[in-house]
């Protein structure tokens, strides 16, 4: 009796393993990634689990969508990860209702809306630039911002581009690489599971909350973080970056006050060659927020770019001028909030 169980284990381990194969490792990493993402959705981000399509039919290796989609993106062992993920949830369903969660995240900055969702393979496109051959799998209906993977440059280009995930700015080619797809989606699961993109009406921050090109600070009890990105969707004369910026009221008790009204902003530009710039603003984009016991929460989001005259920009610190109480009825003096220095994601460039 207790041979039988390990013999159908076996048989379904060995029929398993036949109708993947080429694929097991793939469909292994690819499935334990949905499973954590399933989990961390379910519970944080319901929209975008009810946005996920079903996955592509497979019949070994001879189903009809997965040979054409093999047929777009080539059956290198550096695809199989993204032809698996396909075949697990083959992107997000194109209802109205969900453009606006797209699963690779989203921001608004003055009234526009990007929304990265993650496309199906029916609406897979190669887009040529130049000598250059991206597979868009990402696409902002809006913005026309996308994440795409190079399925063709030249040979110089082969060993650190060919297979990778980057964000491309047309015409320029700056670009951020984000490595191999299988890669950048497990990263990108985990820092979701992680709490670090942070999410809102069910919408995920294309902008992560911590690592590399964001800063938090904390003084009397407000905390502030801030997020940046290479902006690929625009201008090649010069980069462009967004950044987000995200004032929360921790603690009032620390504070010594039940609310504060933003007052100013002042920033200090760092460039390539070394010279700074100061910028001084009244408020941030056009208001001038109150944080409060009942609202402790603001965010914005804003850019910042390449000098026109030709100086890089590289990095930003600076400080936001906070009243107690409010800018026509304050409850003492202002209080500056230190904003540490924060490096840009400079882009890298073909050449």
């Amino acid at each position: 009796m207790s041979e039988y169980p390990m013999g159908r284990n076996k048989l379904a381990f060995s029929l398993w393993y036949t109708q993947y194969a080429g694929f097991t490792d793939s469909y292994t990493r690819m499935h334990r990634a949905f499973n954590r993402l399933e989990k961390w959705a379910r519970k944080t981000c319901p929209h975008v689990w009810q946005s996920l399509a079903p996955g592509l039919m497979w019949v070994s290796g001879e189903s009809v969508p997965v040979r054409e989609l093999l047929s777009v993106v080539s059956d290198s062992p550096d695809m199989r990860d993204f032809i698996m993920a396909h075949h697990i949830h083959d992107g997000q369903r194109r209802r109205q209702r969900f453009l606006d969660y797209g699963l690779f995240g989203a921001y608004e900055c003055y009234g526009e809306v990007c929304s990265l969702s993650w496309l199906s393979s029916r609406m897979l496109q190669i887009v040529d630039m130049g000598r250059f051959r991206i597979l868009v799998f990402a696409w902002c209906h809006v913005t026309r911002n996308y994440l795409g993977i190079v399925v063709g440059c030249p040979v110089a280009h082969t060993r650190r581009l060919l297979h990778h995930v980057i964000q491309l700015q047309p015409q320029s080619y700056r670009f951020v690489d984000k490595g191999l797809f299988g890669s950048f989606f497990v990263s990108y699961i985990d820092a979701l599971s992680a709490g670090h993109h942070d999410v809102h009406d069910n919408v995920i921050s294309l902008m992560p909350n911590t690592g590399p090109h964001t800063s938090t600070s904390y003084t009397r009890g407000i905390r502030i973080t801030i997020s940046t990105m290479f902006c690929a969707d625009e201008t090649p004369r010069y980069r462009v970056y967004r950044y987000q910026v995200t004032l929360e009221l921790i603690d009032s008790a620390q504070l010594g006050y039940q609310c504060v009204q933003l007052e100013s902003r002042h920033w200090l530009l760092h460039y390539a060659n070394h010279e700074y710039v100061h910028t001084n603003g009244a408020g941030v984009v056009g208001e001038f927020p109150v944080l409060s016991v009942e609202r402790p929460f603001y965010r914005y989001c804003s850019r910042v770019e390449d000098d026109p005259a030709g100086l890089e920009v590289v990095g930003f610190e600076g400080q936001f001028t906070v009243v107690p109480g409010s800018l026509v009825d304050p409850k003492g003096p202002a209080i500056e909030l230190p904003v540490p220095y924060i490096e840009l994601p400079i882009p890298m460039e073909i050449i």
